[in-house]
C-alpha cells in the first residue's frame, strides 16, 4: 500500500461501488502476486467484488491478475464468472475494432482525418492484451470543419444521432455528437473538441500538428503523442471527478508503458493553464495505484496544496463508493479551471443552453435565442429553488 493512502479495510461492507485493497492491487500494471494471494485469502464478498469491479470498468483486470497469480485461491464459481466476463469483452472488443476500421476507411473516402482515441486505442496500445480494458464507444476526432460532412457519412452509413435532431449550435459548445446504427448498441462519439467548452484547456490543432501512429490490431492509424495522451486523459478523468478506477488504470499504462517528455508535459500544461488538473491525476494514480513517476515529478505534483487536497476528497469518495451530484460535480470542475478569465469563461459557456433544454421546452429553433433567456431560470430552479421546496416540504412531513 502506497504510504498516506487511507484505503477501506479488508472486508470493509460500504457502498456497492466501494473498491477493496484487493480491487486496488488487480488494477495496478504490475499487481504484487504475493499480495494478490493474501488479499484474495481474505475476501469474504467474492460477488460484492465483481460487482464493484464491474462498475469500475475493471473486470477483465482482475480476471488478468487472480488468474495468474493465484487462481486456487478464488472460489471456483467466482473465477468462472471473471473469466466469462473477460471472453465477453475479448469478442466485444474485437466487434469494436473491427467498426472502428470500417469507419476510419469510410473517411478517409470522404477525404476527412479523423483521429481515434480512447476505446480501441488504448486497448491495443496500453494494455497487455486488448481485452483487458473495456471499450463502450468508439470516439473520434474530426477538424470542425468537416463535422457536417462526417455526420452525413455516417448517415449513409447507417448511423443516426442519438441526440435530437436539431441544429448542430446545441451542440458545438459541447464539442460532439453521438451517433448509432439501428438495431445496434454500438455508439460513435464523433468530436470535434476533446472536452465541453467550458471545461476544455486543451489545444486540439496543436494535438493534430503533433500525432504518432500506432498499431491496432496490425493496422497503423493516427493516434495522440504519448505526451498529449497523457494530459487529455487527466482532463477527461477530472472532468468525471475520477468516479472510475479504468479511468486511471489508463493513465498509470501510459505512465508506465511510454518514455514520456515530462518538461515538454509540463510546459504545455502551463501554457494551457491546467497544472493543478494535471497534478490531480497524476497525485491520484500514483498514490492509488502506485504509478512510476520520476521523483522531480512526485515531488512537484504534490507541492500543490490544491491538487493535494481535491485529490484526498475525491480518493475518499473512490474508495468509498460515493457517487457525485451534478451540482458537486461542476462545483469540482469550478475549482480546477485557473485564473479569473478562465472561470468566467467556464459560466459563460455553462449558460449556454443544450440539446436538454431543447428537449424539455420544444421552443422552435427559429427563436431560438429565447433559449439563453430561459437557460438561467432553469439552473436557479435546478440549483436552488427546487432543492429549498424540497427541503421546506420535508420538514413539514415530520
Amino acid at each position: 500500500m502506497t504510504p498516506g493512502l487511507t484505503a477501506a479495510p479488508t472486508g470493509y461492507v460500504g457502498s456497492r461501488h466501494s473498491i477493496s485493497p484487493l480491487i486496488l492491487e488487480c488494477a495496478r500494471a504490475h499487481p504484487n502476486p504475493a499480495e494478490l494471494r493474501r488479499l484474495s485469502s481474505l475476501c469474504s464478498d467474492w460477488d460484492g467484488l465483481i460487482e464493484s469491479a464491474a462498475w469500475h470498468g475493471i473486470t477483465p483486470l482482475v480476471f488478468w491478475a487472480l488468474n495468474r497469480a493465484c487462481p486456487e485461491a478464488v472460489p471456483p464459481e467466482a473465477l468462472t464468472a471473471l473469466r466469462s466476463h473477460f471472453r465477453q469483452n475479448v469478442k466485444h472488443n474485437f466487434l469494436y475494432t473491427k467498426e472502428l476500421f470500417r469507419i476510419l476507411d469510410l473517411f478517409d473516402r470522404g477525404g476527412i482525418q479523423a483521429i481515434p482515441f480512447k476505446g480501441p486505442a488504448l486497448a491495443w496500445t496500453l494494455y497487455e492484451t486488448p481485452g483487458l480494458r473495456i471499450v463502450s464507444d468508439l470516439d473520434l476526432l474530426v477538424p470542425r470543419r468537416d463535422v457536417n460532412r462526417a455526420i452525413d457519412l455516417l448517415t449513409s452509413a447507417g448511423h443516426r444521432r442519438c441526440d435530437p435532431c436539431i441544429g448542430l449550435r446545441f451542440f458545438f459548445d459541447r464539442g460532439q455528437l453521438v451517433l448509432r446504427r439501428a438495431g445496434e448498441t454500438l455508439e460513435v462519439d464523433l468530436h470535434w473538441r476533446l472536452a465541453a467548452a467550458h471545461f476544455n484547456p486543451l489545444d486540439a490543432t496543436g494535438i493534430r500538428a503533433r500525432l504518432a501512429p500506432i498499431d491496432i490490431a496490425g493496422r497503423q492509424a493516427p493516434a495522440f503523442s504519448p505526451e498529449d495522451l497523457l494530459a487529455f486523459l487527466c482532463v477527461h478523468g477530472a472532468k468525471h471527478a475520477w468516479s472510475w478506477l479504468s479511468k486511471l488504470c489508463d493513465l498509470d499504462r501510459l505512465i508506465d508503458a511510454s518514455p514520456l517528455d515530462w518538461d515538454a508535459i509540463l510546459e504545455r500544461a502551463a501554457r494551457q493553464r491546467m497544472t493543478r488538473i494535471l497534478s490531480l491525476g497524476l497525485c491520484l494514480a500514483q498514490d492509488l495505484l502506485g504509478s512510476n513517476l520520476p521523483p522531480e515529478i512526485s515531488s512537484g505534483v504534490h507541492a500543490d496544496a490544491r491538487a493535494v487536497a481535491l485529490a484526498a476528497c475525491i480518493r475518499e469518495r473512490l474508495l468509498d463508493g460515493r457517487e457525485w451530484s451534478s451540482r458537486e460535480l461542476l462545483i469540482l470542475r469550478f475549482r480546477l479551471i485557473e485564473g479569473a478569465w478562465g472561470k468566467l469563461r467556464f459560466l459563460w459557456y455553462y449558460l449556454h443552453p443544450t440539446s436538454n433544454d431543447w428537449t424539455s421546452l420544444g421552443i422552435p429553433e427559429s427563436i431560438f435565442p429565447i433559449y439563453y433567456l430561459i437557460r438561467p431560470v432553469r439552473l436557479a430552479w435546478g440549483w436552488c429553488l427546487r432543492p429549498i421546496l424540497a427541503r421546506i416540504r420535508q420538514g413539514g412531513s415530520l
